[in-house]
């Protein structure tokens, strides 16, 4: 097969072709973020429920543990956006998530990638949707027991939330790649919320 050219990939027609996904990535988990700091602020202020649980989590000296678990998801977030660039930079579009190069015979240096006619090109599209899926629940179940100590029904939302539009974007992404991020960007706006919740509540304990 020909190379992939960086110019036609799906970056380029989103017109990333020049972003620096060091940079556009914590950005826009920042601003994702917000809705859940901003509120998390509010009810600390304000709900004597909220109060009472931030004070247990500070007097168990368990505050650096909600950092912490952001400071992780921020590793992974810098990891994506490594992956990010170099996708970018490579031509390689999702599903797939190598390149091989044939060696010997009369194919030799040919590239190596999925096939997207069908069947199989759904079909690689949906396996792939899952395992996308597999790598996010990690970070989203720490955040949902760290979040839902102290925000039960706002994080069971924010989860079941996350969880019916992953579905939703997985289920697209079988039928194309590029219509996932119909489901997966109002998810991550949801774990976004729910990782402002988690934050706002280290700080907090870390300040009593």
């Amino acid at each position: 097969m020909s190379r992939p050219d960086p110019a036609k990939s799906d970056y380029a027609k989103m017109g990333m072709q020049q972003s620096n996904f060091f940079i556009v990535a914590p950005v826009f988990q920042l601003v994702f973020s917000l809705p859940g700091i901003i509120g998390a602020i509010v009810a600390v202020k304000q709900n004597s429920f909220v109060q009472e649980r931030v004070n247990t989590i500070a007097s168990m000296s368990f505050g650096p543990l909600y950092l912490a678990v952001i400071f992780m998801k921020a590793g992974l977030i810098f990891m994506q956006a490594s992956l990010g660039n170099a996708r970018r930079d490579s031509g390689v579009n999702v599903p797939d998530q190598h390149a091989y190069k044939v060696v010997g015979g009369n194919a030799d240096g040919s590239l190596v990638l999925m096939d997207d006619t069908e069947p199989f090109g759904r079909f690689n599209r949906a396996q792939r949707a899952v395992q996308n899926h597999m790598e996010q629940v990690f970070p989203m179940v720490l955040e949902f027991l760290l979040g839902g100590y102290v925000f039960p029904w706002t994080t069971a939302a924010l989860a079941s939330g996350w969880a019916a539009l992953r579905c939703y974007g997985a289920l697209l992404y079988a039928g194309d790649r590029q219509a996932r991020v119909k489901g997966n960007i109002p998810a991550t706006l949801c774990t976004g919320s729910l990782g402002g919740l988690v934050v706002t509540i280290g700080i907090f304990a870390c300040m009593k």
